[in-house]
């Protein structure tokens, strides 16, 4: 049998080099990520042994300290995040979740790598001195970034470009739990809002990945070790984790209410930014001089509560100060995880109700401990309102299949309620206050990733409201439309002139010429502007039977900019979410900020974009000699060449660059001249043999009398 017989061969020799760079780029995104976690958690242990004494066990080391000592160590910790915001003139406040999700909705997954290394300090500094905050946000973060770069850098875009982005979170997330299931759920049920097949597999390798990494090099630990726990001791004891299911998800509510009141509280405080770590992180060590358990990623609390070790007095006041210590970390400039304290505050809510289950019905219920496992999935299921990453990262830290009835009971009770009582979630939320609004599937996302600027036309060119009506009739019938716009003699937008609009001027030759466009327009047309969503601009025509829309740089100037029509959209829509050829030519470039903007061009009904690649046997040449249009009736637009083993480099030639064997020439024209151009034969004929220079034309001479 031949080797290229294999099906992975076979397979993998058909499929474009897009596609085998993006193939490439998910286990390297984890691989990268993985290793990235393991550098940050030494790195946060060795920041923790400065500020403790120990990398390891923070309850331990807090516990033995002094008063003082527990003060002074959130508070310097709150001025060296003060100081890092100091040097770069920006807050780091935040749990990095909302910003890869902000990536993925509106900025097509562009992550800044420079702004995640400052946060990456900030986040250091946060939860090695003890602030209440986990480090899985930072890990996430990274992965993502890293997805996000590689992704640009080997020209990727689109929808590939987020999937990436997702699995360098799910790689995060599974680096810092241990937890492969629960990080790739995670990125696709939060981060990508979706479940396509496109996405799944290659989030479950990158996921798996950095789960190979982080075992390999810190080794197979997990961040909590329960016990092994009795889950039902009678059947209907499911009514209690229905029960428990409303409780946690009340407090699921309360804890999103929480971590946005403090960040609102300190926004009101008249201090500069920062100096606000410093304050709200010394608050929270002097909450800690009696209760240290509020400290850090509070893994070594959490592991306690699940084993009952930690007597009920205690179990019932750490809740609220957990949330409030929490609040505090946050809202004061502290960047790190929720996830981490969602646990925390879900697992000892849990063993409170547990401890007074078991007590009132000793024979009939399972122990606190087993109310503690199941009370932190229902408090992740309430506050990220993503209930198969609560239920599976729960059954990944046991293993025990009796662990699922109760957990996808009371998971999905506790998220039914924190829906009733506040329909966002902890990541939502934020976003909601930025104005960055969230869709739920594909097709959505991809609509309210593009603005109207990308798609809108100029058109024709509007009518001045002084102008006569008889100009406004010439070219409405001359121009074939329906209608015209209108704008004043500043260019704001006034309204629209209809051919049925004039039919009363109709015959009235000194009527016509008499009345202005300015007292026939009609004035009520819904407007779109420039940075509006294709999602909200498909919305403007449900209230009018129009084929186009005015696009105006904003409500209050109302200066014209051009125009939108519902046939851009729908060829928009096939291209983009049904993956239909149109007449749409998508071009994407990258800002000076470095973000990725796409732009889409209408190409005439005969003409498409296409990629010619030269063959090895190509001489080099010039495009000049080349001749493309003349020869082929192409138009080369831009040039892509190999540079190294996997990196590629775009260039917009001109008529002097040098073409050279295997680049790809991405050039407009007709499908039949474009095969012509493709031939190799062909190609290596034009290569060789350049056209001759045109011969000059000689102008007639006039003749003489």
């Amino acid at each position: 049998m031949r080797l290229s017989n294999l099906p992975l061969i076979a397979y993998l020799s058909k499929i474009r080099p897009g596609e085998k760079r993006f193939l490439a780029l998910v286990p390297l995104t984890g691989l990268a990520t993985g290793l990235a976690a393991v550098g940050v958690v030494r790195l946060m242990a060795l920041v923790q042994r400065l500020f403790w004494g120990g990398g390891r066990d923070l309850l331990q080391w807090a516990d033995a300290a002094s008063p003082l000592h527990r003060v002074l160590a959130l508070f310097t910790g709150g001025v060296l995040v003060g100081l890092i915001v100091l040097v770069f003139g920006k807050s780091m406040r935040g749990h990095g979740t909302s910003g890869i999700i902000e990536a993925v909705t509106k900025y097509r997954g562009y992550i800044s790598m420079n702004r995640t290394l400052q946060m990456a300090g900030s986040t250091i500094v946060t939860v090695g001195s003890g602030g209440s905050l986990g480090r899985e946000g930072l890990l996430m973060r990274i992965g993502a970034a890293f997805g996000s770069l590689m992704a640009r850098r080997s020209f990727t875009t689109g929808n590939r470009l987020n999937i990436l982005v997702g699995c360098g979170t799910a790689a995060g997330i599974a680096a810092a739990y241990n937890a492969p299931i629960g990080g790739a759920l995670f990125a696709l049920e939060v981060v990508l809002g979706n479940f396509a097949l496109e996405s799944f597999g290659a989030i479950v390798v990158a996921s798996a990945m950095g789960t190979i990494v982080s075992r390999g090099l810190l080794g197979n630990y997990r961040a909590y070790n329960p016990p092994q726990l009795e889950m039902l001791v009678s059947g209907w004891e499911l009514g209690h984790y229905v029960l428990m299911g409303i409780f946690v998800g009340l407090a699921s509510a309360f804890f999103i209410l929480a971590m946005r009141a403090g960040e609102k509280s300190f926004d009101r405080i008249p201090l500069p930014l920062w100096a606000k770590p410093a304050l709200g992180f010394a608050l929270v060590g002097v909450i800690g001089i009696r209760f240290p358990h509020v400290f850090g990623n509070g893994y070594d609390t959490v592991n306690l509560v699940l084993r009952e070790g930690i007597p009920l007095e205690l179990i019932l006041v750490l809740p609220f100060l957990k949330v409030l210590a929490t609040a505090l970390t946050l809202g004061s400039g502290g960047t790190g995880g929720l996830f981490t304290p969602t646990l925390f505050v879900g697992s000892v809510l849990g063993s409170a109700y547990g401890s007074w289950c078991h007590h009132a019905f000793p024979n009939l219920t399972a122990g606190p401990g087993a109310y503690a496992l199941v009370g932190m999935g229902a408090m992740i299921a309430g506050t990220t309102q993503a209930p198969l990453t609560a239920i599976l990262t729960i059954f990944e830290l046991t293993g025990d299949y009796d662990t699922i009835l109760p957990l996808m009971i009371c998971c999905t009770v506790a998220l039914l309620v924190s829906r009733l009582v506040h329909p966002h979630s902890i990541y939502s939320q934020s976003l909601l206050d930025r104005g960055v609004r969230l869709g739920g599937r594909t097709e959505q996302l991809v609509m309210d990733t593009i603005e109207v600027r990308d798609v809108m036309r100029q058109g024709a060119s509007p009518v001045r409201s002084s102008e006569p009506l008889e100009v406004v009739m010439k070219r409405l019938l001359n121009e074939g439309r329906k209608e015209l716009f209108v704008v004043d003699d500043e260019g704001r937008f006034k309204g629209a002139i209809t051919l049925a609009d004039l039919t009363e001027f109709m015959g009235r030759p000194d009527a016509l010429q008499q009345v202005k466009a300015g007292e026939v327009v009609y004035p009520d047309v819904p407007v779109l502007q420039l940075g509006d969503r294709l999602s909200d601009a498909i919305g403007h025509w449900s209230q009018v039977s129009r084929d186009r829309l005015p696009v105006v740089d904003g409500l209050e100037s109302r200066r014209y900019m051009g125009e939108l029509s519902a046939g851009d959209i729908i060829f928009l829509y096939s291209q983009e979410v049904l993956g239909r050829e149109t007449r749409l030519a998508r071009f994407d470039r990258t800002t000076d900020g470095g973000r990725p903007e796409t732009t889409y061009v209408e190409l005439p009904k005969e003409y498409v974009v296409a990629q010619v690649k030269l063959p090895e046997h190509f001489q080099g040449t010039t495009l000049r000699n080349l001749d493309a249009r003349r020869r082929f009736g192409v138009n080369v637009i831009e040039l892509k060449r190999r540079v190294g083993s996997e990196n590629e480099h775009r260039i917009i030639p001109g008529p002097d660059t040098e073409l050279r064997a295997g680049d790809g020439l991405i050039v407009v024209g007709r499908p039949s001249d474009i095969a012509h151009l493709a031939d190799p034969a062909r190609l290596t004929e034009a290569g060789e043999t350049p056209l001759p220079p045109p011969v000059p034309v000689e102008a007639p001479q006039p003749e003489h009398n």
